[in-house]
């Protein structure tokens, strides 16, 4: 597949509004649970009874609670950083699918006196020194405008996407979509990251994964996958890292 020649199959905002209210925003799978209940479905309760038992014992929830981190996912930033010490003082970052904040948390903690620029599809609360841009499509040309208007350095030292399609049931619908986001991604990295600039987006792994990393390969010298601790081991998301940025020329 060509990295800078991708379609997409389905309009992405409704995908994404949904995937970030399951992957982020467990509270409203309580809610959808509690609602059913006193509806008279059975399965309502149920739902709610299995979200609270599994939060409960959730140590990442415990911490985000605890350290103010605005979601679990912080961790999955938190951990691939520790791994491979992508983040400095002073680099200027473009972040995907940056509801409800957690990452974006992250990103400024540890960049300090560098950008941070932020969007999804959805509204989310402001995060002291970054830029959001909320209820914004990635993926539209003039949100990519937008963006590079903000950008005060000559381009981007990281871009990392966590943007992700609703998941459809139908596996190899949902994973094509996914790997579309990631490809939108890459071509706007490749055309905007300064040299020797990371690239990290999130992926499920399947069919297609290794002809994207094989892509990457071809602009970035060195290319891993890395799935975090903090993933759910259910899940089959895996995040792809990639480093020494070669520039394309």
């Amino acid at each position: 597949m060509n990295c800078c020649g991708s379609e997409h199959l389905v309009n992405q905002s409704f995908s994404l509004i949904i995937s970030k209210l399951f992957e982020d925003f467990d509270y409203y799978l309580l809610v959808i649970g509690l609602i059913l209940g006193f509806m008279g479905f059975g399965i309502g309760l149920r739902w709610s009874s299995s979200w609270i038992r599994r939060q409960s014992k959730d140590i990442y929830v415990k911490k985000a609670q605890s350290e103010g981190y605005r979601a679990r996912s912080a961790y999955k930033l938190l951990e691939i950083n520790e791994k491979f010490k992508i983040l400095r003082p002073k680099m200027t970052v473009m972040e995907c699918g940056g509801a409800p904040g957690s990452w974006t948390q992250v990103l400024t903690q540890k960049v300090h006196s560098g950008e941070v620029i932020s969007c999804d599809l959805l509204d989310y609360d402001p995060v002291d020194h970054a830029i959001i841009l909320p209820q914004s499509d990635f993926t539209l040309p003039q949100t990519q405008e937008i963006i590079l208007g903000h950008l005060k350095a000559d381009g981007f030292d990281l871009v990392l996407s966590d943007m992700a399609p609703n998941a459809s049931g139908m596996s190899e619908l949902s994973h094509q979509q996914i790997l579309n986001l990631s490809y939108e991604v890459t071509k706007f990295a490749l055309r905007h990251s300064n040299k020797g600039a990371i690239f990290l987006t999130k992926l499920w792994d399947g069919e297609g994964t290794q002809d994207f990393i094989s892509d990457l390969k071809r602009f970035y010298r060195n290319v891993q996958i890395v799935k975090p601790k903090a993933s759910r081991k259910e899940s089959a998301e895996i995040y792809i890292y990639a480093s020494k940025f070669k520039g394309l020329a």
